[in-house]
């Protein structure tokens, strides 16, 4: 279907798209190649590269990140059998300055503390992450206000992810003892202060896989047998997909805008909130990222090695083919 939009670099060099940049003609990724590896910026329609941070060491070192606005945030995991060991960067694409926001601390053993398996996020000039601290997943919820380098521990416990909705609020999962479900909570990313938790989280238990662009949330259910939606923090979420028999709701869903990304392996697919509608992106597996004007697919090849080149489609949301009536 994509096959006119694939990016030339990727048919040459493993690349791992990390995130849409603002314009709607480019993408950060992370890069696998003899001349540089590490995380960039990538021209879809040149292929031109923008190195960002080169990997200390590129056989074990990769990404996970997000972006908006100005800022690209990730956390650079150094090796593959763990995602305790961590440095948290931050690229300002305007001033072009790159600052190290935080790092994995270590036990007395001299092995790190454990870290929720959860990248960062950033909007509004304030890049979030977890960051363990102590034993039992003790760990710290980090507010890095980008503009004047002020660090904020909104939570000391035992957190998972935390992530971003507009006007500065912060929300994380979070279980009060072990073996109960977690539940969402939330707090100024500017202060750390208590807030009220938006309606649309207010009943979350156990859920893993939430993205939001800070307006609009979408996620699996706690048994990936369903996708769900809210168009707001304000609005109760309501199920938009449901799966049958054996097939599940992956950890892949992406929201932009009204769109949104999600897989039911080996199927991807991209839907548009407003019409209802979604269509069939590959039958052969991958994974989108997706904004309010772009569409991003890696596509599965099911090569093993760590520097596996696989295609990349980039395409404008406005020349996919028209999503049919579901039914």
């Amino acid at each position: 279907m994509l096959s006119h939009h694939i990016v030339a670099l990727s048919r040459s060099t493993s690349l791992v798209p990390l995130a849409l940049a603002r314009h709607g003609h480019s993408f950060f990724a992370t890069i696998y190649s003899r001349r540089f590896s590490g995380v960039g910026e990538i021209d879809a329609r040149t292929s031109a590269v923008t190195r960002i941070k080169a990997f200390p060491d590129p056989q074990l070192d990769q990404a996970w990140a997000a972006y908006a606005g100005r800022w690209l945030v990730w956390n650079e995991y150094h090796g593959f059998d763990s995602f305790n060991d961590f440095t948290t960067w931050a690229w300002d694409t305007q001033a072009h300055r790159l600052t190290q926001l935080g790092a994995a601390t270590r036990r007395p053993s001299g092995q790190y503390w454990d870290s929720p398996w959860h990248g960062p996020d950033v909007r509004g000039g304030t890049a979030v992450w977890v960051q363990g601290v102590g034993p039992d997943q003790l760990g710290d919820v980090h507010a890095y206000n980008l503009r004047t380098g002020r660090d904020v521990i909104v939570r000391h416990g035992h957190p998972g992810g935390a992530f971003l909705l507009d006007h500065h609020v912060l929300v994380w999962a979070e279980a009060s003892a072990p073996g109960v479900p977690t539940r969402m909570h939330a707090a100024s990313a500017l202060t750390g202060a208590p807030a009220r938790l938006p309606r649309a989280f207010r009943m979350l238990r156990n859920v893993t896989g939430l993205q939001t662009d800070g307006q609009r949330i979408a996620y699996p259910d706690p048994h990936y047998k369903s996708l769900w939606w809210s168009p707001s923090p304000g609005a109760k979420p309501f199920e938009v997909v449901a799966t049958r028999h054996l097939d599940h709701v992956d950890n892949s869903v992406q929201v932009g805008g009204r769109y949104i990304g999600f897989g039911i392996q080996p199927r991807v697919f991209v839907g548009d909130t407003k019409t209802r509608r979604y269509i069939e992106i590959t039958p052969h597996g991958g994974w989108t990222r997706v904004d309010a004007r772009s569409l991003l697919v890696l596509y599965a090849t099911g090569a093993k090695a760590f520097d596996a080149r696989a295609p990349i489609a980039f395409v404008p949301l406005r020349d996919l083919p028209p999503m049919p009536a579901c039914g």
